[in-house]
């Protein structure tokens, strides 16, 4: 039996189809593409939309041929491994093998570089088009959680929003990573209506895929577990749901570690470089420095074995005999991956973005919180989503860029909140009937005596 969906399908924004006539053939294929169409003209418009900001943005702002700004080294790397994919030498950098960044990234630079030779303008049109179709994921997630209207909302103030338009014009794998996050978010909404071995399979699949894209969603189904159970009621449900995505997510990332294991002689899952992050947010040094305590610094040259002997020996002492540091460096974390301004200077220009952005959406976000607990059905997945981002930020560290996941789902309870308001005050019916009077008023004016 479908969990956790109404069957009335008017909560999902869908009309019932009547065919006139017993069938398609009194109607003509004319009326039946207008029948189609009608149905999907607002995706349409929605991804041109959405694609043609991006455009613009790249076009404009950072420059078709610009492949980053100067506030991010990485793209180097991916670059160069890109390049590598692209001539057939694999994944290697100078000559050696690659794994300080998952594949998953290089390999789409890799096949665009393939396709149309080292051209930043072609990744930064295959970006807008993936950001595009984020936006149209996030109507998809919209409707199916809550309603058509709150879908389509959210869907449009995505794809005006600047925090997921800005990365479609740099070399980093943000873009590719929310997308899947985005799929795989949607494919947990389809679950949430079917636990199907077919869906669970697909949902599994998309999240090996993100995680050899960015591997931040590699612990997601011990969270899901929860989600499973109150959707439920049933552990056992529970358990094969969270391990048959494990299992699928297992077989897409295998053949990397296989390659990994080849190349290194160690068993690494997806990165070799995980302590070093761990320890870049968690070290004595950061501690004294205002302006990164709860961030990330690169920390000294090390080998794996020692970063982690620093990260275990740093955790132990702040676990054990400084507990209320450890508290003050976790609340750090959180503030910076949810604060307007994580900078300690933040540029005017930017200041003002966030605030007419993220600002304006962070307390209707607060409040659709609120309001969606007190709807059947209540969307669990996505509080457990928002959940499981801070939990991560508390392991590693705080930033913007982690909560890019996570600003989707900001957007669609502010969508709820804002769907409410509309209903509540009446305000929807008022429009509509003085956009009716404006109509009739043009008629009769334009009709000749």
């Amino acid at each position: 039996m479908p969990v956790g969906r109404t069957t009335d399908m008017s909560r999902a924004g869908a009309e019932p189809v009547t065919e006139a006539g017993g069938g398609t053939s009194s109607q003509g294929w004319g009326d039946v593409l207008r029948r189609v169409l009608a149905g999907r003209l607002p995706l349409l418009w929605l991804f041109v939309a959405a694609l043609l900001v991006r455009l613009l943005f790249n076009v404009l702002v950072i420059g078709m041929e610009v492949p980053t700004q100067d506030t991010f080294s990485d793209w180097k790397e991916y670059d160069l491994v890109g390049l590598s994919v692209a001539s057939g030498t694999g994944f290697t950098i100078y000559g050696q093998p690659y794994l300080i960044h998952p594949p998953g990234y290089p390999l789409f630079l890799g096949i665009l570089y393939l396709l149309f030779g080292h051209s930043y303008v072609a990744v930064k049109v295959a970006q807008s088009l993936l950001g595009a179709l984020t936006c149209v994921v996030i109507l998809l997630i919209g409707e199916r959680v809550f309603t058509r209207r709150v879908g389509m909302v959210a869907a449009t103030i995505a794809a005006v929003y600047p925090h997921l338009v800005y990365y479609t014009g740099i070399l980093m794998s943000e873009t590719l990573f929310l997308f899947l996050a985005m799929v795989f978010l949607c494919a947990l909404a389809m679950l949430r209506e079917d636990f199907s071995p077919k869906r669970m399979a697909f949902a599994g699949v998309i999240l090996g895929l993100a995680s050899l894209t960015r591997p931040m969603l590699m612990f997601i189904p011990a969270l899901l577990f929860f989600w499973v159970w109150i959707e439920c009621r049933s552990t056992k449900r529970a358990l094969v749901v969270t391990a048959t995505l494990w299992l699928w997510m297992a077989l897409v990332i295998l053949p990397w570690t296989v390659r990994n294991y080849v190349v290194t002689g160690a068993v690494v899952p997806i990165v070799a470089t995980h302590w070093v992050t761990l320890y870049g947010a968690n070290n004595p040094v950061i501690l004294e420095n205002p302006d990164a305590v709860g961030g990330w610094v690169d920390p000294e040259p090390m080998r794996p074995e020692e970063y982690r002997a620093a990260y275990v020996a740093f955790m132990s002492e702040m676990l054990l005999h400084r507990p209320l540091d450890f508290v003050k460096l976790e609340l750090h974390k959180l503030k910076r991956f949810w604060s307007l301004f994580p900078k300690t200077q933040t540029p005017r220009r930017d200041a003002l973005i966030n605030l007419l952005s993220y600002g304006w959406l962070l307390p209707l976000f607060l409040v659709g919180m609120a309001l969606a607990a007190r709807v059947p059905p209540t969307p669990w997945m996505l509080y457990l989503w928002v959940a499981y981002f801070c939990l991560l930020t508390l392991v590693m560290h705080g930033t913007t860029r982690y909560r890019l996941p996570v600003d989707p789902v900001i957007i669609l309870f502010a969508a709820f909140t804002l769907a409410r308001v509309w209903d509540r005050t009446g305000l929807g019916p008022r429009l509509q009937d003085w956009g009716n009077r404006i109509s009739r008023s043009s008629t009769t004016t334009g009709v000749a005596p």
